[in-house]
């Protein structure tokens, strides 16, 4: 089989006779497997035609579409590294994105990133230029060349650049357990993330599934009407973004169709586990991985009493938890998950110094878990989300799920606050369950506040709280707690 992605999946899906079935469905109409190909043949062309050459980066400022499917495909097929883009995010975010990436040129969409024209920062094209001519039936080289780079999320610091070879993508299977030619898809989580690329595209040629694209992002009113006017029976999405599906009219008949649920992105909180649960069994799927490596363990919630509890880790990687010291520690103690992985990608600050990636390595998460004896992992945050309280650590997380078992709570956070006397206490910051007919208010506050003390250790109390319409969340629904610590590092 051809080491070239683009040639890979097209063959795969000749070889399961799919050419002729819808793969993509969005409001401008619908595209077969064929058409989908067609489309890519042309952007490759058009590529070339650009002066692009294999290695060179292409920026995709474009919305979740089909020529943004086109664009991938080409891209891969031309030899090409494509490089996805939040189209929402500010100027200044997609102009140190562009920076940072330092692609030979820019698709943009007028709609949502049409200022790059006139910026002077890329040269840009639009992608119906690039797929007016003719079909180029070429496949540039791939295995070990670069396909793809993704941005990490940018919750530690500034977002980097992660690059996948063509090699990396070899049977590509996702989660998988439901979807198959007659399933109807859908992701809330955009193709610039990992975790939407794979469901919305790779899981579609790797399955014959038909997935629905949405231009605009789709807010939780417009994905129930979505998910009904396509009849919808797989939802990939965020555990925040469920939170507010469960709000919406009508929910209930949209959902109650839906074979499986697939959340990731955020850690499921056990308030929001406790809701989804009754409502979708064993159709609820718990995802849990990183941009750098790609899956660590997947479940369903509905199987573990723990709401802390994931999953087992991936088929072939090993797992491990290590103290601070590096050595391993006994099931059912927390410290940082190692996993075993064929390849991790290292992040780059620039995209001309390429692909970083380690083969076959133990890979630190960075992230606060625990092994329990039956091999389940239990996930309870990062590492570096740790506040450190009276010389005491405090993981957020604990503290947070308390909060959230109150009725009139539907999302927390805690973070350390400086206090005017130079001292560091929490502070929680709290978006209440809305439709109560109250607003919340202070000795709500203080409700919230005694039921921590009543539970938890002096140092894991918060010392006040803070009213929020949402908390502060990234593109793919991550919360940005370094907002939330340098709104705290004000005196109060």
């Amino acid at each position: 089989m051809s080491e070239n992605l683009t040639h890979r999946l097209a063959e795969h899906v000749r070889e399961h006779g799919w050419n002729e079935r819808t793969a993509f469905l969005a409001e401008d109409g619908a595209w077969t497997f064929a058409e989908v190909f067609a489309g890519a043949a042309r952007v490759a062309g058009g590529y070339r035609s650009a002066g692009l050459r294999p290695g060179d980066r292409v920026l995709l400022a474009l919305p979740d579409s089909i020529e943004l499917v086109w664009c991938l495909l080409g891209a891969w097929q031309a030899g090409v590294v494509a490089v996805p883009v939040n189209v929402q995010m500010s100027q200044e975010d997609l102009t140190r994105d562009v920076a940072t990436a330092e692609p030979a040129l820019a698709v943009a969409d007028p709609e949502t990133a049409g200022w790059l024209d006139t910026a002077g920062l890329v040269p840009v094209t639009r992608a119906g230029t690039l797929a007016a001519g003719e079909p180029d039936t070429r496949f540039a080289d791939g295995g070990d060349a670069p396909a793809l780079a993704v941005f990490t999320s940018g919750t530690t610091g500034a977002p980097k650049l992660c690059f996948y070879l063509h090699r990396n993508f070899d049977g590509w299977r996702g989660p998988l357990a439901e979807a198959a030619p007659g399933t109807v898809g859908f992701s809330v989580s955009r193709m610039y993330f990992l975790g939407g690329l794979g469901f919305s595209l790779f899981t579609t040629f790797e399955t014959g599934q038909a997935v629905v694209l949405s231009r605009p992002r789709a807010t939780p009113a417009a994905a129930i009407d979505l998910m009904r006017r396509h009849e919808v029976t797989a939802l990939f999405a965020q555990p925040s973004f469920l939170a507010r599906l469960l709000l919406e009219p009508g929910h209930a008949e949209v959902l109650g169709r839906l074979r499986q649920v697939m959340c990731a992105g955020e850690v499921l909180s056990a308030r929001l586990r406790e809701k989804l649960v009754p409502i979708f069994g064993g159709r609820l799927l718990n995802l849990y991985g990183a941009t750098e490596i790609g899956g660590i363990a997947a479940g369903r919630p509905a199987e573990y009493d723990a709401p802390s509890a994931v999953g087992p880790a991936f088929e072939g990687r090993p797992i491990r938890i290590v103290d601070a010291d590096g050595n391993d520690v006994p099931a059912g103690t927390q410290g940082e998950l190692h996993i075993r992985v064929p390849f991790a990608t290292r992040g780059v600050a620039r995209g001309g110094l390429g692909p970083d990636q380690l083969i076959d390595t133990w890979w630190p998460t960075g992230d606060l878990a625990m092994i329990d004896e039956d091999g389940i992992v239990h996930a309870h945050g990062r590492l570096d989300d740790v506040e450190v309280i009276g010389g005491q650590n405090v993981v957020p997380g604990e503290v947070e799920r308390l909060l959230e078992s109150h009725p009139r709570v539907l999302e927390a956070a805690v973070s350390a606050a400086r206090r005017a006397a130079g001292d560091t206490s929490l502070r929680a910051y709290v978006v209440a369950t809305p439709g109560n007919g109250t607003e919340p208010d202070d000795a709500l506050g203080a409700e919230l506040i005694d039921l921590v003390r009543s539970r938890l250790s002096w140092y894991k109390v918060p010392h006040d709280v803070v009213w929020l319409d949402a908390l502060p969340r990234n593109g793919n629904g991550k919360i940005l707690r370094r907002q939330l610590r340098a709104s705290g590092d004000q005196f109060v």
